[in-house]
């Protein structure tokens, strides 16, 4: 396998599209089942409720707080409850808020904003790990909260939420990714035997005027053929020369005839992701190469003392 390289397409704090040229297919799943099932981050765990008066169970609140988006930057500095010399939780490997809403007069929505901090000096942390609020690419300057629920005159909630270290793995709400899509690059040629047919010469001198880098006109042979630095080099067409071609073709109505891919088990993969707020989408990635690096050196250890 060649090297791989990388060319970032799009960049946001919520979404991304990668260019990964090069690549295996099965290293590309690799990386696709690790960014969603072991990239860790954190995500509302334990609830104390100490009033809950509203229509929605305690199931229903724990569950809705659960899959509250959390930002995660700093998660690797915390340990894992299950490594973490604590009974039950502590400012290690665990972060404290507090919800207290009372509808005393009018119906009030309960959002991701009030959400508060609890021990703020024991957490390093606090200022970089809260609840995200939504916020799509059209309204970056006009943020929303997310609504947790609703309450009608005279209820109230009050509780302490425990957001703990996790991995997509253990449960969903601790996946970064909302949504990611894989999708090959065709790496194509023109069929020039069928378009060498169909045209004329004045068509194929000009054809390798206006595209010197891809095509040459051998008058000779009245034959239109590729430049080899072209094949070479193993790269797609640009889309400026599709377009320059298939107005070449329309004119002359003639349908641009392809042959199949002329790469091998290696390919270009355009990759979309769609981060839930958790982490960037960028940072996601980074961290999955970061997470195969380790299971690789952990099998290179392994095979060592085998051997």
């Amino acid at each position: 396998m060649k090297n791989p390289s990388l060319e970032i397409l799009n960049l946001s704090n919520y979404e991304s599209k990668i260019i990964l040229k090069e690549t295996n297919i099965s290293i590309l799943n690799s990386l696709r089942r690790v960014m969603i099932n072991e990239v860790p981050t954190f995500a509302i765990d334990l609830l104390f409720i100490e009033i809950n008066s509203s229509v929605m169970h305690d199931e229903f609140l724990s569950h809705r707080l659960g899959l509250l988006p959390l930002f995660s930057n700093f998660a690797h500095e915390f340990r894992y409850t299950r490594e973490c010399d604590c009974e039950q939780y502590c400012s290690k490997c665990s972060f404290k808020f507090s919800l207290d809403i009372y509808a005393e007069k009018f119906p009030q929505s309960i959002f991701s904003t009030d959400l508060n901090t609890i021990d703020k000096k024991e957490n390093f942390f606090y200022q970089q790990i809260n609840p995200i609020h939504y916020s799509s690419l059209k309204e970056t300057l006009d943020q929303k909260p997310i609504l947790i629920g609703k309450l009608g005159i005279g209820q109230r909630i009050k509780l302490v939420a425990i957001a703990k270290k996790g991995i997509g793995k253990e449960h969903a709400k601790w996946s970064p990714i909302s949504v990611i899509k894989i999708k090959k690059i065709p790496f194509f040629l023109f069929d020039l035997k069928e378009i060498n047919k169909k045209i004329n010469s004045k068509t194929k001198e000009k054809i390798s005027q206006i595209l010197p880098n891809l095509f040459i006109f051998e008058k000779s042979k009245n034959n239109l053929k590729y430049n080899q630095i072209f094949l070479s080099k193993e790269e797609n067409f640009s889309q400026f020369d599709l377009l320059t071609l298939s107005k070449i073709f329309l004119k002359k109505g003639i349908d641009m005839q392809f042959i199949k891919n002329r790469k091998n088990e290696n390919s270009d993969f355009e990759i979309y992701i769609e981060s839930t707020g958790a982490l960037n989408p960028i940072e996601i990635f980074r961290k999955s190469i970061q997470i195969i690096k380790k299971k690789l050196n952990l099998i290179g250890i392994s095979l060592e003392k085998i051997c």
